[in-house]
This record gives structure tokens, sequence and C-alpha cells, in this order.
């Protein structure tokens, strides 16, 4: 019988499991061999598994040690993790307790320690948040959801004074959903909260301003409309010469041009009152079924009247178009302001045509093209702003508050409509006034 004897290493040492292996193997080796009295299969049989018993030995001794070294190493980041984090970290009992809490929370509620929270703050519901219910609330969302997100609550600190913060947290049970406690993070969103608020007190600001404005042109629209029928009214009669001949001729050409005059003027205060009443909501539709082509050659009539231009207009429209429910004033304003400007901005010998159509979604559209000035796609935004004339040079050639197609775009809009423009310098502009299928009818004879 031969003994094998393992030479004295530091693999021992270093490595114990897998000396214990070898052991047990060199064991099973010698008892297998010395088994004399046994059958040799039942002699290999039994160092067979002492050689087995010996290796499984290595391998759980192995293991162990892997996972102590890695629970340590695990279990070190995370306090580090705990103790360094930016956000406050915690754990409370449901009845309101600090069990736990991290540096950054205490910093947050405003202590000098963790430890002076834990036994300072001992009732969350009444020692922290402001609004009474706050906790409940909190509670309330974890019983139905066993979460909360972005819980946002105003909360005191230690030294009295009040800050914003935001909770992530989960509730956390045992096998039998027995609730243990709650744990999450919170923020301090104290600085968001306070933009939030500036904003908030800048918009309210700035309407109340608009509203301050709107009432103030309207109440001004108002008071001067009131003299300019006086000063129209008066200046007609003497213009017709109603109570008279008048001498010397002269004073007649006076009374038209103060008559020409005023009438401009209340033409300018009535867009000044409708822009006022439009910003501030105060316009209505009183809608009811129309003639589409009967509102274009109505509102050519009246684009006519005000330029004084008499130049052949054509106007396109199919027979079949189905009635519109529209505000037939407030449509036929619309289309008056755009054809005032296509008669204004283009030249004598210039054409001007407007098409009425019906668009594929079923709804109407007012197409108003001239071969006039036009202007560059890049201005058109601008011309569509109240009081804008795009340059000096047209404010000059061409008079005008600016405030047609501005009035005409939010009339349009106010019926759910859109108002679009297409433009080139020197070569014409199309507005194009669409009605949503929403405001179209079957074609039919108004009844009456």
């Amino acid at each position: 019988m031969s003994v094998v004897v393992l030479p004295q290493t530091s693999l021992t040492a270093a490595r114990p499991g897998l000396a214990t292996a070898l052991v047990a193997l060199a064991l099973g080796a010698v008892l297998g061999a010395g088994a004399t009295n046994l059958p040799q299969a039942v002699a290999c049989a039994d160092g067979l598994i002492l050689a087995s018993l010996g290796i499984a030995v290595f391998l759980l001794t192995r293991i162990a040690e892997r996972t102590d070294g890695l629970g340590a190493v695990g279990d070190t980041s995370y306090r580090a993790y705990f103790e360094n984090a930016v956000e406050g970290i915690f754990r409370t009992t449901p009845s309101g307790r600090y069990l736990d809490a991290n540096p950054a929370l205490a910093r947050i509620y405003g202590y000098g320690s963790v430890a002076t929270l834990k036994t300072a703050l001992v009732d969350i519901e009444g020692q922290l948040y402001v609004h009474p219910g706050r906790r409940a609330a909190f509670e309330a969302q974890m019983a139905a959801h066993d979460h909360v997100t972005a819980f946002e609550s105003q909360i005191r600190r230690r030294d009295g004074s009040t800050i914003w913060i935001s909770e992530n947290a989960r509730a956390i049970r045992d096998w039998s959903g027995r609730l243990i406690c709650y744990e999450g993070t919170v923020e301090d969103i104290s600085e968001r909260h306070a933009a939030q608020d500036a904003l908030r007190e800048a918009l309210a600001e700035a309407e109340e301003a608009s509203r301050a404005k709107s009432a103030f042109l309207a109440a001004m629209s108002h008071e001067l409309k009131t003299p300019l029928n006086a000063v129209l009214g008066f200046s007609e009669i003497i213009k017709s010469e109603m109570l008279g001949p008048i001498t010397p001729a002269r004073y007649r050409e006076y009374a038209d041009d103060i008559h020409a005059s005023g009438t401009r003027l209340l033409a300018i205060v009535s867009d000044v009152l409708d822009v006022a009443r439009l910003s501030g909501g105060a316009i209505t539709l009183n809608s009811r079924p129309s003639f589409a082509a009967s509102l274009a050659d109505e509102a050519l009539s009246l684009a006519r009247l005000t330029t004084g231009d008499t130049r052949t207009v054509a106007i396109h429209a199919p027979e079949a178009l189905p009635l519109v429910d529209v505000d037939p004033q407030r449509l036929r304003q619309a289309l008056t302001n755009v054809i005032c400007n296509a008669l204004k901005f283009t030249p004598p010998l210039g054409r001007i045509h407007v098409d009425v159509g019906l668009e594929i979604e079923g709804g109407v559209s007012f197409a108003i093209s001239d071969t006039g000035i036009g202007m560059a796609p890049e201005k058109i935004a601008a011309a569509l702003e109240p009081f804008r004339q795009l340059d000096g040079s047209l404010a000059r050639r061409f008079e005008g508050a600016g405030l047609g197609l501005s009035i005409s775009k939010s009339l349009v809009e106010l019926h759910g409509g859109q108002l679009a423009i297409e433009s080139a310098p020197g070569r014409g502009t199309t507005v194009t006034i669409s009605l949503p299928p929403v405001r179209t009818r079957q074609h039919r004879r108004l009844a009456g």
C-alpha cells in the first residue's frame, strides 16, 4: 500500500476549501486501497463518495466566501450612497415617526444632524406639513397604490420657515400584507415653486393690463363715436344744403371734406372698438344659414363704397354651394376688409377676383386674389398683427390704421375657420378664408 504525501505549500493556507477537498480525495484513495477485507468495487465506491463529498465541501466554501465578500461590498456601497445622496432619504412608521433618515434630509428640514431630526420630529402630520390633511392624503394614496410620485407639499423647517418639497415613496409590507413602514426620497422644490408663482403673477398682471387696455379702448371709442356722429350728421346737412343754399359755394366743399374725414375717422374708431372687443372676448356670433356667394357680393359692394374704387372685380362661385352657418354681419366684415386691401394695394390696371368654392373636407372657402404690390413672405405675420403698417412708405402712401387683416383673422377664427395669406413682392397677394365643414349645410332655399 502506497501513501500519497502532499507537499506543504501555501495552498492550504490560501484556499482551505481546496485543501479540504484534496485531503478528502486522498483519504478516499487510502481507504479504498486498504480495504482488503471488502470487495474491490465497494472499496472504490467508498473512495469516490468521500472524494465527491470533499469536492462539494470545497465548492460550498468558495460560494460562501464570495457571497460574504459581495455582501460586505454591497452594504458598504449602499451606506455610502445613503449618507452622501443629494436627495433626502427616509423611512418612517405609519404613525409618523422617523425610523431612519440621511444627512441630506436633515439639512432640507433644517436640522443639524439625523439624530436631532429623529429626536425632535416625532409627529410628521402635526409638525411637518403646513396644510392640515396633507399626511392623510399621503396615506390615502399609499393605501390605494402602495406608492406616491411627485407628492408636493409645503412643510415647516425647524426654524419655522416654510419650503416646498416633492416626495417619491413606497409602502413596505411583510409577507402577510401588513404595513411596516414607508420609505422614499425628498427633494426641495422651493425654487421651482417660486418661479411658477412669479410666472403666474406676471401672467395675471399681463392679463389685467390687457383687460385695462381693452376697457380703455372700448370706453374711448364709445366717447369718440358720439361726437363723431354729430359731426357727420351736421356736415351731411350742410353739404346737401338741406336748409337752403350756402354762400359762398366753397363752404359746401369744406362740408364735403369734413364729412369725408369724419367718415374715415369713424371707421378707424369702429375698428379700434372691434379690436378691443375681440381681445376681450366680448363679441358673440349670431349665426344663421347664409348664401356664401351673396356674402362675397355684398362685401364687394361695401368695399367699393369704403374705398371709392369702382373697377370690375370678378366673383366666381359654383351654383351648388351649400349654405353656411355664420354670422353674416361679421363674416361680411371680414371679407370687406380683405377686399378693401386688395383694392387699395392693386394698381388701376391690376386684376382682382374672388373665388368661392367647396373644399375637399366639406368646408367653404373664399379666395381673394390680386396682382398688386404684394409683400415678402416674412412680413405676412406682421401684417396680421393689429396696428402694423409694413413700412413707413406704405404708411404714407396708403391710409389706414393697420387693423383690417387683424380683425378679419380674429372674426374668421371666431367662426372656427382660418385666414391664410400667400404673397410675393410685385406678384400680388391671395388671402384665403376657410370655414370648417361644421359651418356648411346642404344647399336649400331659406324658408320665408
